[in-house]
């Protein structure tokens, strides 16, 4: 198993698009989440990847080396 993460700045961003002006896309609720999340992957010992900064390719590459699976040829 593998999370992922973001920065709270740009899921507050994501979410502006989606819900405007809501408590859900609010900077203060995206920090909360994020920080709940990573105390979790902590306190679990669950690796994680900042998505942050990284294209959908770069996240599937990622998760695909850490947890050492075997693709059948090319994508």
């Amino acid at each position: 198993m593998l999370g992922l993460t973001i920065s709270p700045p740009q899921l507050c961003k994501i979410r502006e698009e989606r819900k405007p002006n809501s408590k859900y896309a609010s900077l203060t609720q995206c920090k909360y989440e994020v920080a709940r999340s990573e105390t979790i992957f902590n306190t679990s010992r669950l690796p994680y990847l900042d998505t942050t900064t990284t294209s959908i390719e770069e996240i599937a590459t990622s998760i695909i080396q850490r947890l050492n699976i075997k693709t059948l040829g090319k994508w």
